[in-house]
């Protein structure tokens, strides 16, 4: 008896656990590494749109794990909270109502910090599947104002009912809500899977209320029904801290300062542009790359819409990018690699990805040609970006990649390797 009531009285005394100690294992538990980081959770050369479903399934797991933990009781729900709201994921227009009113409630006389989105700092809006309506845009414009830390921005909308084709503007007020409410802590921009882009002069005022801005993934801006001559046109900010950007050619003319022999991009480490230059804009683009990108070390090259001029690609890097390192190409098939290459005298890494995912053997064959006979004088690590490409060599051609390998043993001095950086064939 005397045991039973000692027991039970030293379990009543226990004392409380430190609300810190909880505060660390909320974030443990909840944090997805690199999530609010530039380069997402973990860095990849896959293709944005592949990288991009892949961080969307970590976020939704996240989710699912935050949310279990602030139905626990009362008091995990207000230690919580925070972690719940550091990153916010829509995928429906129906949603939009009840996360602004949830935006909304703040306890009487609570301070600033009390509003659940002020911990937020990453905003995904993924809603390919959904028509919106003006009004579900005034709703989104709404939430983001209650937003004032955000860091990472991205966009992917449908769009507007009866909206031109052609035109396919994001709603002005989801734009100027970003540029107001939080410019200064705005370090990733970016729609480029969106269907609804910026008009080129929303744009402009974003990136020029957005100093910090580390990343910009807008190559395509939209038209607008009163685009402004270009003597009338707001001048492309001087973006100092713009390490990452994606640009696309034939729409170079949106990105080109006022003065077209200055460097706005000072800090530009990495670019990402498809390979599609009209004639009539190949000295613009030599021109602007040379001026821009003489310090970028990393470049993501899609190369899905040419078919033999692949090479002119690679010239134009080696003479304008002294500093490249990395270079990764992504093609339709391996057939689009021919052989003799010459890469850029000062690559290292050249990442290699096919959206042709099961390949027929007479692909691999021209792929391992076309790898014997490139030139690279710094050239040490050539990798197969994509996991089922691996599989796919692996288990269904393993005596032709072995055969290839043997072949290729006395001409290939740098190593192939799979999407996780070991070699091809161990």
């Amino acid at each position: 008896m005397t045991s039973t009531t000692s027991n039970a009285s030293t379990a009543r005394n226990v004392p409380p656990f430190p609300p810190e100690l909880w505060l660390k294992i909320f974030s443990l538990a909840t944090d997805v590494p690199g999530l609010l980081s530039c380069d997402g959770p973990t860095p990849s050369d896959l293709p944005l749109s592949l990288v991009k479903e892949h961080e969307h399934g970590l976020l939704k797991e996240s989710l699912i794990t935050k949310r279990n933990i602030v139905l626990v009781s009362r008091t995990w729900h207000a230690l919580a909270t925070e972690f719940l709201y550091r990153s916010v994921l829509v995928t429906h227009p129906a949603t939009l109502s009840s996360l602004l009113a949830t935006l909304n409630s703040r306890p009487s006389g609570a301070a600033l910090s009390a509003h659940v989105g002020w911990w937020t700092r990453r905003l995904d809006v993924l809603m390919q599947d959904d028509r919106c309506e003006a009004t579900d845009y005034a709703l989104l414009a709404n939430i983001i104002r209650r937003f004032p830390n955000l860091s990472i921005v991205n966009l992917s909308m449908p769009m507007l009912p009866y909206n031109d084709c052609w035109l396919r503007q994001l709603p002005q007020s989801v734009v100027m809500a970003l540029a107001e409410s939080c410019g200064p802590s705005l370090r990733v921009f970016d729609c480029s899977e969106s269907i609804l882009r910026p008009c080129r002069e929303d744009l402009m005022t974003l990136i020029a209320a957005a100093p910090n801005l580390s990343v910009l993934r807008c190559p395509i801006c939209s038209p607008s029904a009163g685009d402004k001559s270009p003597s009338a046109r707001l001048d492309v900010p001087v973006m100092t801290k713009l390490q990452s950007v994606s640009l696309m050619s034939v729409f170079l003319r949106d990105y080109l300062p006022d003065d077209r022999n200055a460097n706005h991009f000072p800090a530009l480490r990495k670019l990402t542009y498809d390979c599609i230059p009209p004639p009539f804009l190949d000295h613009t683009w030599k021109h602007f790359v040379k001026l821009s990108c003489a310090n970028v070390t990393t470049v993501h090259l899609d190369y899905s819409l040419q078919a033999d001029s692949l090479q002119k690609e690679l010239d134009l890097l080696g003479e304008c990018c002294s500093s490249l390192n990395d270079l990764v190409i992504y093609i339709r098939s391996w057939t689009e690699i021919k052989p003799n290459l010459t890469l850029p005298p000062s690559v290292s890494y050249l990442g290699l990805h096919s959206k042709l995912r099961e390949a027929p053997a007479f692909h691999f064959k021209q792929l391992f040609a076309a790898l014997r006979t490139i030139s690279g004088s710094k050239l040490n690590t050539v990798r197969l970006l994509h996991a089922d490409t691996v599989e796919d060599l692996r288990e269904n051609h393993r005596s032709l990649l072995e055969s290839e390998l043997a072949d290729s043993a006395s001409s290939i001095t740098f190593r192939i390797e799979d999407h996780e950086g070991h070699l091809l064939l161990a």
